[in-house]
């Protein structure tokens, strides 16, 4: 190799500054990445951020809550009859935040044998009114209810996850799946 192909070494500090500087035409090469969808959360929106429910993307199941661990786990429905006293049955909702994190809110589902479930009916009617406007939920004690708010702002549309909804599901599931009696948290349940 003739010795003037050789790269000389920066004699300056601007020189080196202009020597490891990356041409921002790199993307158009190939440099850029995919985020894959490696982690949903099951939760329900914290008071301070504003979301989007997908209209079409929930399901309706059931659901344990431990409380304490902050977790929720779902129930297939051949097991549900023997863990009856501990499952509530939410719908599940594709849930978007303005900063593109998505998870699945479990809306407990209003319960016939539950007079004036406003809390329930509350939550389900917000996220219903998510799937058209950016809005944010927080418990109202007076009320007695959550109290919806709708920003004025204009947001924009939610940035949806590029993974189908089968997958978004499964990846929230994995680990969270009561398919047997011999299941944890069925057996601490139980005592067993």
């Amino acid at each position: 190799m003739p010795e003037s192909s050789i790269p000389q070494s920066p004699k300056s500090s601007l020189d080196l500054l202009a020597s490891i500087r990356i041409d921002q035409s790199f993307t158009e090469s190939g440099g850029s990445v995919r985020k894959p969808l490696m982690t949903v959360p099951i939760r329900k929106p914290s008071k301070n951020e504003f979301v989007r429910v997908h209209p079409d993307h929930h399901i309706d199941c059931y659901s344990i809550e431990l409380k304490e661990e902050r977790e929720h786990y779902f129930v297939v429905n051949d097991i549900a009859q023997y863990v009856l006293e501990f499952i509530e049955p939410v719908r599940l909702r594709l849930t978007v935040t303005r900063q593109g994190t998505v998870f699945l809110w479990p809306v407990k589902l209003p319960r016939d044998d539950r007079r004036g479930d406003t809390w329930r009916r509350s939550a389900l009617e917000a996220s219903a009114l998510a799937e058209k406007d950016w809005v944010r939920i927080a418990a109202d004690m007076g009320l007695g209810a959550y109290q919806p708010y709708v920003a004025t702002a204009d947001y924009g549309d939610p940035k949806w996850p590029a993974e189908s909804w089968e997958k978004v599901t499964e990846v929230a599931l994995k680990g969270r799946l009561i398919d047997s009696l011999e299941h944890t948290v069925v057996r601490d349940l139980l005592g067993q």
